[in-house]
C-alpha cells in the first residue's frame, strides 16, 4: 500500500544527478553512484513500495520519456561498463532496464531494503524480469547476511506470500532464503526476544507455511511480548494458523439491511505432539492477561477433562482481569451444572 512517505533530499538529489548522467549516456562518477547506493540502503524496507515509486521517478529525473527506446539503449550501455550501477537500476521504471541489472547484479544486498528490492523483482509485472530476478536471487539469496533477511522478512510482514503474479519457482525464491537454517533461527529468535512492533501480526502470517511450527511451543512459555505468546498458544490449542486475508461483510440484521465488516481468515492445520493440559496450566499463571484469557477459550470446551479445575477456578475469580474472572465465573457455572 503506498503511504505517504517521501525520499530524504540528499538521496533524492544522488539520483536526479544519476539519472542526469544516464539519460545523457555518460558514466557517472564512483562517487555518486556510491553515495545513491549507501543512500537507498539506508531506506526503511517497510516503505519499499512507496520508496521504490519515489526512485522510480527520481532516476527519470520526473519526466515522462519522450523516446523510451533511445533512453533504454543509453542506461543499458552504461550499465555495460558500469555493473555497480545495477544495484539502482534494479529499481527503474523501464522492465528492458530492470532486467538488464538484475543480470548484471552481482552485489549481494547488504541492507534490508535493497533485498526487500530485489525480492519485490520475484513480482513483477513483466514476465522476463520476474525469470531474470529468480536468477538473480538464485545467485545471492544464499549469501545473504541472516541478521539482513530477518530484519527485511520482518519489515515486509511475510506480505510475499499474497503476491500473485510469480510462478511457483520464483516464490520457491523466498521459501529457499528463509528455510536456511541460520535464517530460521535468528527469525525465532527475534520473535522469541523482540518487543517492538506488531509480532503477532506478523508471527500470523510467517504461519502460513509450517516453517516455524517446531517453535511455537518453545514462544508460548518463553517470548518476551505477550500478543506473541497468546498466538503460539493459540494455534497450539486449536490446531489451526489463522491469518487475515481480506475484509468481508456479515449481517447484523438482514430484514433491515444492517451490515458490518469482518475479517476474512484463512487456516492451515497444524499437528504438533503436545500435551494440551499442560500447556493451559501453565498459561493459566502467565503474567499476561491476554495469554490467561487464550488459555481460558481452550479450557471452556475441555474442562471435564482438565485436572485440579476446583483448585485453579478460585484462583482465576479472584484474579485482577475482569475478563478473566468472568471465565472463571462460567467455569464455575459449568461444574455447578455437571454436579445437578
Amino acid at each position: 500500500m503506498l503511504t505517504d512517505y517521501d525520499l530524504p533530499p540528499a538521496v533524492k538529489t544522488d539520483l536526479v544527478a544519476l539519472g542526469q548522467c544516464l539519460l545523457a549516456g555518460i558514466s557517472p562518477p564512483t562517487a555518486l553512484v556510491a553515495a545513491s547506493v549507501a543512500g537507498l540502503d539506508a531506506l526503511p524496507a517497510e516503505q519499499i513500495l512507496t520508496a521504490s515509486v519515489r526512485i522510480r521517478n527520481a532516476l527519470c529525473c520526473f519526466y515522462y520519456p519522450v523516446d523510451s527506446e533511445k533512453d533504454r539503449r543509453l542506461i543499458c550501455g552504461v550499465l555495460a561498463t558500469m555493473p555497480m550501477l545495477a544495484q539502482v537500476l534494479t529499481l527503474h521504471r523501464d522492465g528492458y532496464v530492470r532486467e538488464a541489472a538484475l543480470k548484471a547484479l552481482v552485489t549481494v544486498p547488504r541492507s534490508p531494503f535493497m533485498l526487500a528490492a530485489l525480492a519485490m523483482r520475484l513480482n513483477d509485472w513483466a514476465g522476463p524480469v520476474r525469470e531474470a530476478a529468480a536468477r538473480c536471487a538464485g545467485r545471492l539469496f544464499p549469501q545473504v547476511a541472516p541478521d539482513i533477511a530477518v530484519a527485511m522478512g520482518l519489515a515486509l510482514r511475510a506480505s510475499w506470500q499474497d503476491w500473485t503474479r510469480w510462478a511457483p519457482a520464483q516464490a520457491a525464491c523466498m521459501d529457499q532464503l528463509f528455510t536456511r537454517p541460520s535464517v530460521r533461527v535468528l527469525l525465532v529468535a527475534r520473535f522469541a526476544t523482540a518487543c517492538d512492533g506488531p509480532l503477532a501480526v506478523t508471527l500470523r502470517y510467517f504461519l502460513r507455511t509450517p516453517l516455524l511450527d517446531v517453535a511455537l511451543p518453545m514462544l508460548a512459555s518463553m517470548a518476551r511480548q505477550a500478543s506473541v505468546r497468546a498466538t503460539a498458544l493459540q494455534v497450539l490449542l486449536w490446531g489451526q494458523a489463522r491469518w487475515k486475508t481480506g475484509i468481508r461483510q456479515e449481517w447484523v440484521n438482514k430484514s433491515l439491511g444492517l451490515n458490518r465488516p469482518a475479517p476474512e481468515l484463512t487456516r492451515r492445520n497444524v499437528t504438533l505432539p503436545v500435551d494440551r493440559n499442560a500447556l493451559i496450566a501453565t498459561a493459566l499463571l502467565d503474567r499476561s492477561a491476554m495469554v490467561r484469557r487464550t488459555a481460558l477459550r481452550a479450557l471452556a470446551y475441555c474442562w471435564r477433562d482438565f485436572p485440579d479445575l476446583a483448585t485453579i477456578v478460585p484462583v482465576l475469580e479472584a484474579d485482577r482481569s475482569p475478563t478473566v474472572r468472568r471465565w472463571a465465573g462460567y467455569l464455575r457455572q459449568q461444574q455447578a451444572r455437571a454436579i445437578n
